[in-house]
């Protein structure tokens, strides 16, 4: 499955009920077999998948940015201190609530430059390239 929308946030984009500049984002990191169920809703239902392992989330993303085109952009994204180990395999995006498993679903990404690939220990920096006007996701 390559890159893709989670039902909730399908439902709530056309409700004005996301907004991607005022949302309060994560990126989490997974090892195990890429695995999209466009139904899940949470961080929690990701963690509850076989063979699946949180490896890290970002701190805050503090700009977000939507281009004239529809493109929701961001500014770089670093997730602290990765434990070296099992290869990354595909990543997630989701409105960061104060319990982590019930943070909101938006994005599942498995189609990224260098994916898979194995974390040294230190802080993974995920740099979007904007350069080819690439974002997170198109509206």
């Amino acid at each position: 499955m390559a890159n893709s929308i989670y039902d909730t946030a399908r439902y709530k984009l056309p409700l004005a009920l996301l907004d991607w500049t005022k949302t309060d984002l994560m990126l989490t990191i997974w090892s195990g077999t890429p695995t999209f169920v466009k139904t899940n809703n949470y961080v929690g239902d990701v963690e509850a998948l076989s063979g699946i392992t949180e490896r890290g989330s970002s701190l805050p993303i503090t700009s977000k940015t939507v281009a004239p085109d529809g493109t929701c952009q961001t500014n770089q994204v670093v997730i602290p201190a990765v434990p070296i180990g099992t290869p990354i395999t595909f990543m997630t995006m989701s409105v960061r609530k104060a319990t982590h498993s019930l943070s909101e679903l938006i994005l599942y990404i498995d189609d990224a430059r260098d994916l898979p690939f194995v974390p040294n220990g230190l802080d993974i920096v995920v740099q979007p390239d904007w350069l080819l006007a690439r974002g997170w996701w198109k509206a």
